[in-house]
């Protein structure tokens, strides 16, 4: 009998089932499970596995939402911010940026406050100052990761309002570096960039804004901007030459089904249309196809639905205007269900994971 006892205790799973094992688990649970092994807490900390758990766990499920300080699934404490209002720019790989402005001018002694944070670690930090000048119009901020150097990096763009030029001045943070650098771009007056996307805004490593460009004969054409975080270069992405993105409406930039795509919104006098529009093949105008329509009664949609994303069990997800989660299923094409009030529009989905940025410091 003691020899099997001793047999039983003296067991031990091999090392590479123990890292299977735990990649698949929360990030709550290997916090907890970092205090009952040495080689676990020394496992759970390495870059190796942070990746392995990262595709693993953080690729197979639908993570949590976050909108503000505040996340659905995962409490992210308030006090984590000394200011309650904060602008979501994206999320990607489990880290979420912020920014205290967006869209304004800033005068010389204005702290342009951006920061970066984990809400499933509770791990934040802020950016380093970035140079602006007296009346600079910040245009836009972007977030995003480059593969090639597996570095986080920001961009924000903005525009000299005394100057006589509408040259535009381009800064980039690296998370490696830990420091911003200006950049020059090539037609740095074409764009005028919108940064009013619903999702992350971050796909196929780049961040994307809508924009306004000016045609040869003078025509406000609406287009896609994107920042390459990898080169470190503007592109732009033609939209579909349809009717429904000609004329006075409102299209966001989203993703539906892992596809790059655009939500067109019509309002029209007793039903607002809503058309979602994926690229079937990233960056290529030709594979742009109207995917799916949604018409919601004026009665039920009160103002208007603003779509998040893509969600995996029910489509999709969309807040109405008085900030609450609606779902709506495309199967039965109803409008199924609310949650609670939401503290302002701009929200992302997150995933779970244990990116940190303090081990890049």
């Amino acid at each position: 009998m003691m020899r099997r006892k001793e047999f039983v205790g003296s067991f031990q799973v091999p090392e590479e089932i123990e890292r299977e094992i735990l990649s698949r688990l929360p990030v709550k649970s290997l916090f907890r499970f970092k205090t009952v092994k040495k080689s676990w807490r020394n496992l759970i900390g390495d870059s190796t596995f942070i990746a392995m758990h990262l595709n693993c766990y953080g690729s197979n499920t639908d993570g949590f939402l976050v909108h503000g300080c505040y996340s659905y699934g995962i409490q992210l404490s308030r006090s984590s911010f000394d200011q309650p209002r904060k602008f979501i720019i994206g999320s990607i790989n489990g880290l979420v940026c912020l920014s205290d402005k967006i869209r304004c001018f800033l005068k010389k002694d204005d702290r342009l406050r951006i920061h970066i944070c984990n809400p499933s670690t509770r791990e934040i930090m802020e950016l380093p100052q970035c140079y602006h000048d007296h009346n600079d119009f910040l245009s836009g901020i972007g977030f995003g990761f480059c593969r090639k150097f597996n570095d986080y990096k920001v961009v924000k763009v903005s525009y000299r309002r005394d100057s006589s030029s509408s040259e535009a001045q381009v800064q980039v943070y690296s998370s490696n570096m830990n420091s911003w650098k200006m950049i020059k771009i090539e037609n740095p007056s074409l764009w005028a960039l919108l940064p009013l996307y619903r999702g992350s805004g971050c796909f196929n490593g780049a961040f994307h804004w809508q924009g306004l460009k000016k045609s040869s004969s003078k025509k406000i054409i609406k287009t896609v901007v994107s920042f390459q975080f990898d080169e470190e270069v503007f592109r732009e992405i033609n939209l579909p030459n349809d009717p429904d993105f000609q004329g006075d409406v409102q299209f966001f930039i989203t993703e539906y089904r892992d596809f790059f795509s655009s939500l067109v919104v019509k309002q029209g006098p007793n039903v607002n249309v809503y058309k979602v529009w994926v690229m079937k093949e990233y960056g290529v105008p030709d594979s742009w196809i109207k995917q799916l329509t949604i018409e919601v009664p004026i009665s039920q949609d009160q103002v208007m639905f603003r779509s998040i994303r893509d969600i995996k069990y029910k489509d999709i997800l969309f807040q109405d205007s008085h900030h609450r989660f609606i779902w709506y299923d495309t199967k039965s094409k109803q409008m199924d269900g609310q949650s609670q009030l939401l503290l302002q529009w701009y929200c992302t989905r997150c995933k779970e994971s244990l990116v940190s940025l303090s081990q890049k410091r």
